[in-house]
């Protein structure tokens, strides 16, 4: 058949006329943007009238690739023709509750998963300083790094490093180091600048601060509420009967006589006759540190304002000195025989609930809460319970006692008494724990004996610090065992703070060879130095073992978990550390000079397991050993101390 003849006058758009000269019907397919137009010739005869052409618009989805039209599916009519056909009803009910079914059994198999599963173990919500060992620097004897003799910012800087990776602390205790007046850390005459003498300038102790905050360190710093130096401003203006500042001090008008019988820490009389104001000031120290009315709001806001200024800064905390000694008895004609009046005062404790909740407020977020800890030597009983408060009066986060007790005389029944005082059951009295400080004998010199053994007991000391309930405290040295120096004056503190000991060269490391320190090292300096302790072949030094024990502290039991103390001999202190389905430890110590066997029983007065494994030996045997304690005791010699892990219970 010949092909009909179609001619396309101009372009393919509307009003294009076809012409159809055969009589047989025609389809034509044009491109119309993208569309198809079908073009039907329906005249079956010759001759075909154009009336007859028919146009359709053919959607090109629908066309298959042959240039067949494709399925589009069934018509609505079609469609319900099947709707109540009985196989598909069924079918379709049949799809419907198969997928409830499914459902359900998901839902209640996620039920039975979630109820059957292994609970995690509940962690309290310890805050920082719960959790890290505090490391506490008296900075004019910890290092100089400008042979001037004295202690200074560049020697703590370069000795940071020690503290943070060989003794594994994060946290730094800095006494204070603010402007004085040269005689004492007492005699403060600007709390918000750094004395000359740290070689520092606030700005750059201040960017110190932001480079150890970014590092995970804490920095804590000595507050000093209770006295100032006569030379501070604040004094000065107060002597002279400033209408602002007549009331900073506690005055007494009585003429020539003493005011009352108020005493001195010393027990010397508390008061001292001021020429130029005419009237006598109060002092619980020395008469060079005249005492502040903190029963005075504007005193109040002084002390905030300087807690503002450094938290401001950086700081994560502070120790609050002479916490006892705050606020005496506004009423000066009141006697004070017993010392009631002047230390212990009910008036601390509203202060306290004061400064608390300046430190909340900079408390805003996890990892960053603000510290008020306080160190108790005459704190009565009742009065070291109320200093941290309760419900809505909190007050000091740690009550942080010093174990003075601990010494060479100091057996099994002196350590459970000292232990059982420090234990309390209460979540919200955490304690600090301190061997000494910069005030008291180091522990080191106190555990001496002509036995020489006192290292040994020292490693007892560390045990009971660091794995006790409670924050360790350690003051610089006594981690390796720094004695007291010997020192003649009637400075007698200043045996105590003694230059840092860090080898066996002249000045021990604190200095230049050729400098005179402030204060001369002790004389022990070359046994007894952080040189000599990194370098030792044995694991049983102080310095070793402590540094193992904070490791040891980071786990959960030894955090948070209960304690229970015996003591089934009179050389014997067993007690464990329990927290709910994690490991647990039981810890033996042997307090005395001679061997003990400690049979299955006593070592049961403490409740454990049959087995377990040592993780801790003071002289390094059987570590890593598994003991079965059912038919098997232990033997300690002097002074060892044994910890056994033992498996989490349900």
């Amino acid at each position: 058949m010949p092909e009909p003849d179609l001619s396309l006058d101009g372009a393919a758009n509307e009003g294009t006329k076809i012409n159809l000269n055969e009589s047989n019907t025609t389809t034509v397919h044009l491109d119309l943007d993208e569309s198809k137009a079908h073009l039907i010739n329906s005249n079956g005869g010759a001759g075909g009238d154009r009336d007859d052409l028919k146009t359709a618009i053919i959607d090109p989805t629908s066309v298959s690739s042959d240039g067949e039209l494709s399925f589009n599916g069934l018509g609505k009519e079609e469609v319900m023709r099947y709707a109540n056909d009985p196989f598909w009803v069924r079918l379709r009910w049949i799809l419907f509750i198969l997928f409830w079914v499914g459902w359900l059994a998901m839902l209640v198999t996620a039920v039975v998963i979630i109820v059957l599963a292994p609970r995690c173990p509940p962690r309290p919500d310890l805050k920082w300083y719960q959790t890290e060992t505090v490391y506490q620097v008296y900075p004019k004897s910890f290092k100089d790094s400008n042979d001037d003799g004295v202690g200074d910012f560049g020697g703590l800087t370069e000795k940071l490093s020690y503290i943070t990776t060989d003794l594994g602390i994060k946290a730094i205790w800095i006494s204070s180091f603010f402007v004085t007046d040269g005689k004492s850390s007492l005699g403060v005459i600007d709390h918000k600048d750094i004395d000359k003498s740290f070689g520092t300038t606030l700005d750059e102790f201040k960017g110190w601060l932001k480079k150890l905050r970014k590092e995970g360190m804490k920095v804590i710093l000595d507050l000093i509420p209770n006295q100032t130096s006569k030379n501070h401003t604040w004094f000065l203006k107060s002597q002279q009967n400033d209408e602002l500042y007549k009331d900073y001090y506690v005055w007494a008008n009585a003429g020539g006589n003493l005011p009352n019988d108020w005493l001195t820490v010393d027990g010397k009389p508390a008061w001292t006759y001021d020429t130029s104001r005419g009237a006598w000031y109060f002092h619980q120290f020395s008469e060079d540190y005249p005492d502040l009315n903190l029963s005075n709001e504007l005193v109040k806001t002084e002390i905030k304002d300087i807690m503002k200024f450094w938290m401001e800064a950086g700081v994560s905390g502070f120790h609050i000195d002479g916490v006892e000694y705050l606020v005496e008895n506004p009423d000066v004609k009141v006697p004070d025989p017993d010392r009631s009046q002047t230390r212990n005062y009910v008036g601390t404790l509203s202060l306290l609930e004061e400064l608390r909740e300046v430190a909340n407020a900079y408390s805003d977020k996890p990892g960053r809460e603000k510290l008020l800890f306080g160190t108790v030597e005459h704190a009565n009983n009742n009065f070291t319970q109320e200093l941290w408060g309760s419900g809505d009066k909190k007050r000091l986060h740690i009550v942080a006692p010093i174990l003075k007790d601990l010494s060479s005389a100091c057996d099994a029944g002196c350590i459970k008494t000292t232990v059982d005082e420090l234990l309390t059951d209460k979540d919200d009295q955490w304690l600090g724990i301190q061997l000494g400080n910069q005030n008291i004998p180091r522990i080191a010199s106190r555990l001496e004996h002509n036995d020489g053994r006192f290292k040994s007991r020292l490693i007892v000391a560390h045990t009971l610090q660091l794995l006790l309930p409670g924050t360790p405290f350690n003051y610089y040295g006594d981690e390796f065992g720094q004695r007291n120096g010997n020192i003649s004056s009637n400075k007698e503190m200043d045996n105590y703070r003694t230059p840092m000991q860090w080898n066996t060269q002249e000045n021990a490391g604190f200095t230049g060879k050729d400098v005179k320190p402030w204060l001369p090292v002790s004389a022990e300096y070359k046994s007894d130095n952080v040189q000599a302790s990194l370098a030792h072949f044995s694991d049983v030094t102080p310095f070793k073992a402590f540094k193992r024990l904070v490791k040891l502290r980071s786990r959960e039991s030894f955090q948070w978990g209960k304690t229970m103390v015996c003591s089934p001999q009179d050389n014997l202190v067993i007690f464990t550390r329990k927290a709910t389905r994690f490991p647990y430890f039981l810890t033996v110590i042997n307090t005395g000079n001679g061997d003990v066997h400690v049979s299955p029983e006593e070592l049961k007065c403490a409740p454990s397991k049959d087995e377990g494994q040592i993780v801790f030996h003071s002289r390094d045997k059987q570590l890593g050993e598994t003991l079965d304690f059912s038919g098997q005791g232990l033997q300690l010699d002097p002074f060892d101390i044994v910890i056994i892990e033992f498996a989490a219970e349900d």
